[in-house]
Formats: C-alpha cells, structure tokens, sequence
C-alpha cells in the first residue's frame, strides 16, 4: 500500500501515467492514471460535452424550461410522433445547451475532464484498509511488517521440515513462533541500522539508542505470543494465479497503448473508464466511472488548503512537523498552529494548551505510522493572516 502510494506520488510529480493493478483470492482489477499536464490524449471531447449536456437536462425545472417538460410528457402519451416532437422541441434546447457549454469547455471543463484521470489516493479509502486481512501474493524477499514476517517464518517452515505447520501441533506452532520471531527481530535490526547509520551511532549515547530500540520495538509490535501465529496465518489471502495472469495481462496491453501514445502512435483508446474490477468466481469484468476528489491528499485542489509531504527520521517528535514544514518550504509559526489527526479528531498540538505543547512527543508514541495524515490548522493572528486555512500533511518515514 506504502509502495503504491509513494508510486503515485512520483507519476504525479512526473507527470507519467501510471498503470496500477492487484489481486485478492478470486477477485482483482486495474486503475489507469493519467496525470494533468502529462500531454497524452485521454477520451474524447465531443462525448464529454454531450455528457455535460445530459446533466444539464436532468438539472432544468419546468418553470424554466416549460415546453421541454411539455414536450416530453407528449412524447410518453404519442410515441409515433417522437422524432416530430423531438425535432421541433427538443433539439433546439439541447443544441442551445451544446453551444452555451461549448463555449466556455475548453478554459472551464477540458482541464479537468480531459487527457487525465483520478489518481491512486483518489479511490484510496482513508484511513487504510483494515490488516487484519493479509495478502500474500507479493511476499518476496524481506519483510515489511510483523504479519509478513509470520508468512515468510511459514514458508521458510516448509523449507526446513518440507511441509507447512500444523497449526493444530502446538510444537509445531512454536517451533513457527521461533522462527518468525528470528524475522521480527531481524526487522527491527533492519530498520535501526537504515535509520541510525555507523556515523550517526557513533555521536549518540546508550541512552539513545536505546530510545531507537524502543520506538522500533513499540512500532513492530512486541514479541509474538501462541495465538498470533493462527491467527496471522488464518487471514492470509492467497493469490489465484489464473487471477492475476488476468489482471497482469490487462496492465500490459494498457501499458503497451499508453507506450505507444507517448511515441505519437495511436493504436487504441486507454480504458475509459480508467478502472475495472474483475470478479473470477462468475467471471465478470465491471468497468467504474471514478471521478477524481476535490479533497485526494495527491491531486486534489481545494481553496484555502494544501497539501504537503513531509519525510521525517523514525524518532521524529511533534516539534519536528514544523521543521519539515520549513523544509518544505512552508514556514509556519508552531505558537499559531494545531496539529491534529483529522480522522479520530485527536489533538497533537495545541499551544494555547500547556499538556498539549510538548514538542518532544515521539510521533511513534502518537501511533502515526508512515503515510498517516495530520492536519495543521491556524489560530489567533494566523487564522487572520493566512491564506491557508487548512495544511494535510501526509507523513512518511525515512
């Protein structure tokens, strides 16, 4: 999910399409992304004006437009005079309707409707997905998380006693226990050593780099207990292969179409929708007309709010949110400014509150895990001042 994440961020930036897909079990789908301003054409002006021009028509009120409404009850009472009636009523409107929208399209409508689609974030629910459902398709190489490490300690089960465990031996089961809790620890070693390099470590004391440790442990999760092993492995989701063969081969003809698009050669249209989801138990494709969000912490754009990506250390505290801020070219005074967690409301910082003015606060100690989002709002004279009356700030960990 991090990954991805971080994938549509950089397409965004870039401004290079993006062609994303996935499986879980029997189901799966693909999202194309076309980012504004990446000079590749994506679907077709003359259709999104008559699209327009049917919105319209649903929007009209009788008191408006009186003879469309007349109009079309006659056409329900005398269907052998539709094409007459049509013609003479309601035609007129809709060509009124076509030219009204055709002349503000281009500079109003065409920057937003045309040659992009919504981003990755946009369908992204927020927060994420619950973990407890784990997906194992992608587990190759080192473990991101304690429930990777529990499905590499499975498979590296098979490898030694050449079949998976019983999860109803309890020897079995520990001898699991022991060996995913060897991958955990060798997590927690990983991410200490990417975070505090030989250089770093040799300035810091014992109490330090205790304190890294401690944070490290606290974010994996403690030790693993019996229950954890089933449980983890219960959840996990297999892949289908037949699925994903689906799915891969669907991203590749994308690919191969927006491939050739950039080199000035058309062979074919992108999806359009830009998404589809495929069900392989009844076998069915089902295309979804997405829309990109004003409020998408990636491509949206609301007036009065921005939306920032600040990349902090893993002992960052509350306190170095304003020092990424400045990084990021956003000064911001921390004496005029609350920081918040906009999903459960919580208040990180708030300096008209002596207990919630501890710049020292570990975010690890706040359970802001990498790509969380904190909203920084402003108070007093900033709340005058600022043009930008709401920052959500997309953290992520070095």
């Amino acid at each position: 999910f991090n990954a991805r994440l971080d994938l549509n961020k950089i397409c965004l930036r870039m401004k290079k399409p993006l062609v994303e897909g996935g499986t879980v079990g029997f189901k799966g789908h693909v999202q194309i992304i076309i980012p504004e301003g990446s000079g590749l054409e994506y679907k077709d002006r003359e259709r999104e004006i008559d699209n327009m021009v049917e919105t319209r028509l649903w929007e009209i009120t009788e008191m408006e437009y009186p003879v469309y409404f007349e109009a079309q009850k006659r056409i329900e009472e005398l269907e052998e005079e539709i094409e007459n009636i049509k013609e003479e009523k309601i035609t007129p409107l809709i060509q009124k309707l076509r030219k009204e929208i055709e002349l503000v399209f281009d500079w109003k409508h065409a920057p937003e409707l045309l040659d992009q689609t919504p981003c990755y974030r946009c369908l992204v629910p927020i927060p994420p997905a619950d973990d407890k459902l784990v997906a194992a398709c992608t587990l190759k190489g080192l473990p991101r998380n304690r429930n990777h490490c529990v499905i590499k300690a499975e498979v590296n089960f098979e490898k030694e006693f050449g079949h998976i465990p019983d999860l109803n031996d309890n020897i079995e089961v520990l001898k699991l226990k022991e060996i995913a809790q060897q991958e955990l620890n060798e997590l927690r070693e990983r991410v200490f050593n990417e975070n505090v390099p030989p250089e770093v470590r040799e300035s810091l004391t014992q109490e330090e780099i205790e304190e890294w440790k401690k944070n490290i442990k606290e974010t994996f999760g403690s030790d693993y207990n019996f229950e954890e092993m089933e449980n983890i492995l219960g959840n996990k989701i297999a892949a289908i292969q037949t699925v994903s063969s689906i799915i891969s081969s669907i991203e590749s003809q994308e690919a191969l179409k927006l491939l050739f698009r950039v080199k000035g050669r058309n062979i074919g249209p992108p999806m359009d929708p830009p998404y589809v989801n495929y069900n392989g138990v009844y076998g069915q494709f089902d295309h979804l007309n997405i829309i990109k969000r004003d409020d998408c912490l990636a491509c949206g754009n609301i007036e009065g709010e921005e939306n920032v990506q600040i990349v902090v250390p893993f002992d960052a505290d509350v306190g170095y949110i304003f020092e990424a801020m400045e990084i990021s070219e956003h000064k911001l005074d921390p004496e005029l400014w609350m920081i918040t967690n906009p999903m459960t409301k919580e208040i990180y910082w708030n300096p008209y509150m002596p207990s919630l003015k501890d710049p020292n606060i570990k975010l690890t100690a706040l359970k802001i895990k990498s790509n969380d989002i904190v909203t920084l709002t402003p108070l007093g004279k900033a709340l005058i001042e600022s043009e930008i009356k709401k920052y959500n700030v997309v953290i992520a960990f070095m």
